[in-house]
């Protein structure tokens, strides 16, 4: 590598905390410019200290880089500095060696020095030269080629936008620049810079002001001298003391703007104190500042130090949050808490806002902080913090934008009509009135008239009243905080305390609006249909009361939402999606399990919900690096800081922190420009947390390398995740648009866009289902394989009007029971009941009375005992009537005429649901015949359309749809009462599917109160999926975990899906809870996933084939991991490393599980049991063998360990034979089985021990219950229609049963229920 003459290599970082240092002001180079041209010499003189002057780019300043402007354009070769230490401090090399303006004589006022510079002090240097002499590479004085080699680590050296440059001092001098009699304060402001793609930078600027004398010359030009005499006497006539203003602005890819304050300030500081070195710190400053590298989202902090003083970086504490560097709590102190919501809601709505103050500095800060209140909202249109004086007619441009300015322009901005004025220094917000014929406020494609854009609508009442706590923790003064506190005379310890406590009270400020954009969307999820892209809108506006309706339908028309929505559909899991998995309301049981998908929009409102803890006395403790000095060598500091990131990788005793430092040593590394290591830190990175993951550089690292050095890379070991990683992003042509409604597709639909259809609607989404949809609408006697389109939309008419009739029936919400849905509803009819119509809903039968809507009992599904058809004469005419008893031996009697024989058959489909749900259990059994009734009646209806295919076979149609009658007929439905008593309930994971799956794993873990997370059970799936469910009721979560590329959704029903196809093989094959925050899911690969949250980020992809099984020990400290070709790991689960070397099991190939007993791993293969010491050596060696096998070889599919009970008892090992009905039993130290159980099936499958009693399942379905002391099954449950695959025991509470892909049911067993073979109970 090269390096200038001061030893600085070409290197910069990625991820700098400064990008660039500018200067800004006047000078002797440049001379006093006016604004206004035509005023010179002795004009100019009068009015100097009224008068306005043109600021200048006077240099700027890179990591590797340094240009003058004036008196002409050229490159400071003596940068970076070289510095000397000392004891004490660094001191600054002598100013003669810079070719700067502080290199000029002390005799500042020797006219020889300046005499050939007089023809160009008042000229200016055009902004696009100074943007174009930024952008050219330039060779470093000591490089003998003159060619620059681009790669990261050498970029742009002044890598800004060529429109930042253009108008920076403008900014810089918003006011322009005056020149005073006076010494003014020194003052900061902080700026926005967004480029032509929407990319922003942030900037933060100090104006200090410098004592010059201004002396006329011969001439009578005005030429300014810098005074560092010190002396305020009197000078000569022609002379002037003045001050005049510099400005010094640091520009930064992240928004660190007090940090940046801070070291700017220090900086000025010590400029003040030796006036003459101002370019010297300004050298040391910039170097220090864009070599520092700032840390990445999560648990660690960077220190730097200059001279000594000490500045900390601050991470952002989530991976799409930009970081939060400013007091958030000050609008709570300028704002009421009613114009902070309104504020809130005029920013949501996109209306055009311009915030005015009489500090500049505020505006930015505040508006910052809106912004951020409206996260995961984001700000899309034009957005300007600070307007200068010369860009006020900003204001009039049409569209929306969001800007600041002045409060001296007060009165120009109220001349702009349809302008909403937050003005900062009253804590007020106003409309100014529109304009007649000004369309400037309306947004381009926007119908929106003008009355409705100067409406503000209030945000939610309910979601507001609870922000309101939020408004009143966050008036915080530190005035009254610190009157208990001593006087305190450390400086860095009183700057730390006041970091940590705006830390925290900007935590419970983000966590506030946080928890409001939860309530206040939080019902985009439920009508969200992620898989198809659609999002039902109407649905969504149909859920809101009146008074809310205003606030969302405006909101839903603007940019903002239309991201956020995207965000949704393409399954984006971040910090909203956390937030509201972790305070949704948990669903509350039922007597029929799930609920029918809710036909009744008033049903569908979600209540808000505060969890958010108010509490700002608590301070974050994040671990800090500190960075070694800078040194005069780039490469020796780049070297020294790897040395120091590696021991914390090394020493690091958590995950998330060891993440960040991997994610250092990556960019470091990167700076040296040794780009396979960089991606080796980069891969390891993204195994532990994803999130963090630099994706842009890594792609760019790959693109810099050549092909043939890319795929070598990739073949070796430890680099395959790489093709991973680089994976080109899908394009959005790919993804599907995002609809908002369902359309009839205006064409026959074969079976798959049938399917989509059906599904989108939200008919149906069980693959059964639809499968005997289809078969019921394509009567047997046509040949064909579509539905036509006349069928299709005949029925789904009938559907939606059948829905519209029972949305439109007027029943209140007291009179229907917790969740309940109705169904159908009868034409007006006569009944026992009086004149009404009778309602059939998932529950019971209802009587509705005419006009007043009354409603009334007939009697509950469970209830009924007969339905009788029977005819009645009514004014000599034959009327078809329905005749329901039930066990209470009540008769109900309903006049329904010709709809009698539908009716009829939608309650025997329904009231089958209900005893089938009730004898075996199966809580999905209601949804999916009250799912029936709804199909069952619209193909009947669609029926009475001659236009129709199924018109002549309309009834057996039905017949045919309605599963459970059929399935009650047949007695499928009878389960042994042994079973029964045992037998809790059954749900399906396979629900919904297109295939059913075999569950190859189940997990149960304990609910954690204090942290709002239920009980929950974990299924792992034979496509590799993993779904949650809560164990309190056995309802599926709409929560999902994200494991790299591999999230996907299925309808509300969010779950993993492992990213190889390989995969789809062996799914998922274990889980298990390593300790009490993570579950540790197998397949190619571990996916490490968090309890709280249901999220992944990590993974361990260390294993090359599948891993079949992980155990726990220590209380979580280690964990053991297997794979199938003999591979065992023992992981630190804290540090997320391997303890020690792997183990290897020579000629192993089929290894099946492992257990851990009395520090030793036992592994079972398919033909014998092994016993290893902790590093691997076999101990003791079990063969597997069966006395009179029906197959060859006798294989072994599980095995357990059970501990003794007694002092002179063994602990035994118990194994199950793959293909013959046995169980050998060994003591813990034999070498033959001591005991030999034969049982009557096909195979035992797998086996979970519950007390002192063995179940075990098989390949035929049945669980079997053994007595481990006598070795006696006693009880045998008919579980499942496929053999059982996997069986878990919950805590004693539950046991749980999985079968494979023909059932693809979950069992839940009562334990404490079962019996012996006797009658007695067994106790537990």
């Amino acid at each position: 590598m090269a390096g200038g003459p001061a030893g600085s290599d070409i290197l910069c970082l990625q991820n700098s905390f400064a990008d660039l240092m500018l200067v800004v002001g006047l000078d002797e180079n440049t001379g006093l410019i006016p604004e206004l041209s035509g005023i010179e010499g002795e004009g100019m003189m009068k009015n100097l200290f009224y008068g306005k002057f043109e600021p200048q780019v006077l240099c700027a300043v890179s990591a590797n880089n340094m240009m003058h402007f004036f008196p002409h354009p050229r490159q400071d070769f003596e940068y970076p500095l070289q510095q000397l230490e000392t004891k004490q401090n660094l001191f600054l090399k002598s100013a003669s060696a810079y070719n700067t303006l502080d290199c000029i004589p002390k005799s500042k006022f020797n006219r020889a020095t300046h005499q050939s510079r007089l023809s160009i002090r008042s000229t200016s240097v055009t902004p696009g030269a100074i943007s174009r002499h930024m952008s050219m590479r330039r060779p470093y004085a000591s490089l003998k080629k003159t060619t620059y080699v681009q790669n990261l680590a050498s970029s742009q050296q002044f890598p800004v936008p060529d429109e930042v440059i253009k108008s920076i001092q403008y900014f810089c001098f918003p006011d322009d620049l005056q020149i005073t009699e006076q010494k003014a304060d020194t003052s900061v402001h902080f700026l926005v810079l967004t480029d032509i793609h929407g990319n922003k930078t942030y900037a933060t600027c100090i104006t200090f002001y410098r004592p010059y004398i201004i002396e006329k010359e011969y001439d009578g030009s005005l030429i300014p001298h810098l005074d560092l005499s010190g002396d305020n006497s009197a000078v000569a006539p022609d002379r002037i003391r003045c001050y005049i203003p510099v400005c010094c602005t640091l520009i930064s890819k992240y928004a660190y703007f007090e940090t940046m304050k801070e070291s700017l300030s220090y900086m000025v500081h010590l400029i003040e104190t030796e006036s003459e070195d101002m370019y010297t710190y300004i050298k040391l400053f910039a170097h220090r500042l864009t070599m520092t590298p700032t840390p990445p989202p999560g648990r660690v902090a960077i220190e730097f130090c200059i001279h000594d003083m000490s500045f900390t970086i601050s991470p952002s504490q989530e991976a799409e949050k930009q970081v939060i560097d400013i007091p958030l709590y000050l609008p709570f102190l300028i704002f009421p808490p009613d114009e902070i919501l309104r504020i809130l809601s005029a920013i949501m709505v996109e209306n055009r806002i311009v915030f005015i103050a009489s500090n500049y500095a505020l505006l930015t800060v505040i508006m910052e902080s809106f912004l951020n209140f409206i996260l995961p909202f984001e700000w899309k249109y034009t957005y300007v913090p600070i307007l200068s004086s010369k860009s006020l007619e900003l204001l009039e441009a049409p569209g929306t934008f969001m800007m600041g300015c002045h409060s001296k322009y007060k009165e120009e901005v109220n001349q702009v009509g349809g302008l909403v004025v937050v003005d900062i220094d009253e804590g007020s917000l106003s409309i100014n009135p529109e304009i007649a014929d000004d369309s400037r406020s309306v947004r381009s494609g926007d119908s929106d008239s003008i009355e409705d854009l100067l409406d503000i609508p209030e945000i939610p009442e309910e979601a507001a009243k609870l922000f309101l706590n939020v408004c009143r923790k966050a008036r915080f003064q530190f005035d009254l905080v610190d009157t208990k506190r001593p006087s305190h005379f450390n400086l860095n310890a009183e700057r730390s305390y006041r970091r940590r406590k705006i830390q925290a009270l900007n935590d419970l400020i983000v966590s506030g609006c946080l928890e409001l954009m939860v309530n206040l969307f939080r019902s985009v999820v439920t009508e969200t249909r992620v898989e198809y892209k659609r999002f039902n809108k109407q649905a969504f506006l149909d859920s809101k009361s009146g008074s809310e309706k205003s606030f969302y339908e405006k909101v839903m028309k603007t940019s903002m939402f239309k991201k956020f929505l995207k965000d949704r559909i393409n399954d984006k899991t971040d910090y909203w999606v956390k937030l509201e998995v972790k305070t949704r309301p948990q669903a509350k049981s039922t007597e029929s399990g799930p609920s029918v998908p809710n036909r009744r929009p008033q049903l569908r409102k979600q209540s808000s919900v505060a969890v958010i803890a108010l509490n700002t006395g608590q301070f974050h403790n994040s671990p800090v690096f500190r960075m070694p000095d800078l040194g005069d060598k780039v490469i020796v500091y780049l070297k020294e800081t790897i040395r120091l990131l590696s021991v914390a990788v090394q020493k690091s005793q958590h995950f998330q922190e060891r993440a960040s430092y991997i994610y250092l040593l990556g960019m470091f590394y990167l700076a040296c420009n040794k780009l396979t290591l960089a991606l080796e830190n980069f891969i390891s990175l993204a195994s532990i947390d994803v999130q963090i993951l630099p994706k842009l550089v890594v792609t760019k690292i790959c693109q810099q390398m050549k092909e043939s050095e890319l795929q070598d890379l990739i073949s070796r070991p430890g680099f395959q995740a790489l093709s991973d990683l680089m994976g080109a992003p899908v394009s959005e042509s790919i993804h599907r648009k995002l609809e908002e409604s369902v359309n009839i597709p205006e064409k026959d639909l074969y079976y798959d866009e049938f399917v989509e259809c059906v599904s989108v609607m939200e008919m149906t989404s069980d693959t059964d289902t639809i499968g005997r949809l289809f078969r019921a609408l394509i009567p047997s006697q046509i040949h064909q394989n579509f539905i036509d389109q006349e069928t299709f939309a005949a029925f789904t008419h009938c559907w939606k009007e059948n829905n519209k009739q029972c949305l439109n029936l007027g029943i209140s919400d007291k009179d229907l029971l917790e969740s309940e849905c109705v169904l159908r509803v009868s034409s007006l009819c006569k009944t026992d009941y009086g004149t009404g119509r009778v309602a059939l809903t998932d529950r019971r039968l209802c009587f509705v009375k005419d006009i007043s809507s009354e409603m009334r009992e007939i009697t509950r599904l469970s209830k009924i005992v007969e339905l009788e058809k029977k005819t009645m004469f009514s004014f000599l005419k034959q009327v078809k009537v329905l005749r329901i008893k039930n066990t209470g031996g009540s008769r109900f009697t309903a006049w329904l005429k010709e709809e009698r024989d539908d009716f009829c058959l939608l309650i025997e489909e329904m009231w089958a649901g209900k005893v089938v749900s009730d004898s075996t259990k199966d809580i999905h059994a209601i949804q999916k015949a009250a799912q029936n009734v709804l199909l069952v009646d619209a193909l009947l209806q669609s029926g009475l359309d001659e236009e129709t295919a199924h018109h002549g076979n309309r009834e057996e149609a039905a017949r045919q749809l309605c599963y459970y009658r059929k399935y009650r007929e047949e007695g499928h439905h009878n389960v042994p009462a042994e079973t029964k008593e045992v037998l809790q309930n059954r749900i399906d994971p396979n629900y919904g599917e297109r295939e059913r799956k075999t569950v190859h794993a189940l997990l149960y873990t304990p609910g954690v109160p204090e942290h709002s997370v239920s009980p929950r059970l974990w299924v792992g799936l034979g496509d590799g999926k993993i779904k949650v469910y809560n164990a309190s009721h056995w309802l599926l979560e709409s929560e999902f975990v994200q494991t790299k590329q591999s999230v996907i959704l299925s309808g509300s029903k969010k779950y993993i899906q492992f990213s190889r196809k390989k995969y789809e093989t062996h799914g998922c094959t274990c889980l298990v809870a390593v300790d009490k925050k993570h579950v540790w899911a197998g397949s190619y690969g571990i996916f490490i996933i968090d309890i709280e949250t249901i999220r992944s980020n990590k993974t361990l992809m260390d294993h090359q084939e599948i891993v079949v099984d992980i155990v726990s020990i220590d209380d979580g400290r280690y964990a053991f991991t297997a794979s199938i070709n003999g591979i065992i790991m023992k992981w630190d689960v804290q540090k997320l490393t391997q303890a020690q070397p792997p183990i290897h099991l020579e000629n192993v190939r089929d290894l099946r599980s492992i257990k851990y007993h009395q520090e030793h791993i036992w592994c079972g293969t398919w033909q014998k049991i092994l016993k290893l010491s902790g590093s691997g050596q076999i101990l003791q060696e079990l063969q597997f063998t069966v006395s009179e096998p029906k197959f060859q070889p006798a294989e072994m599919d599980c095995f357990i360990i059970l501990k003794a009970e007694g002092e002179n008892t063994k602990d035994k090992i118990w194994a199950g034979c793959r293909r013959e009905g046995e169980i050998l039993v060994w003591d813990i130290d034999g070498t033959e089985p001591s005991h030999r159980i034969q049982l009557d099936c096909r195979g035992i499958s797998d086996m979970v021990v519950q007390e002192r009693r063995i179940w075990a399942g098989s390949k035929d379905g049945r669980i079997y219950i053994i007595n481990s002391d006598s070795k006696k099954a006693f009880r045998t449950l008919l579980a499942h229609d496929d053999a059982v695959r996997s069986l878990c025991n919950a805590e004693n509470r539950y046991i749980l049963s999985g079968s494979g892909s023909s059932d693809g049911k979950i069992a839940i067993w009562t334990p404490n229920d079962t019996r012996t073979e006797s009658g007695t109970y067994i106790g537990i």
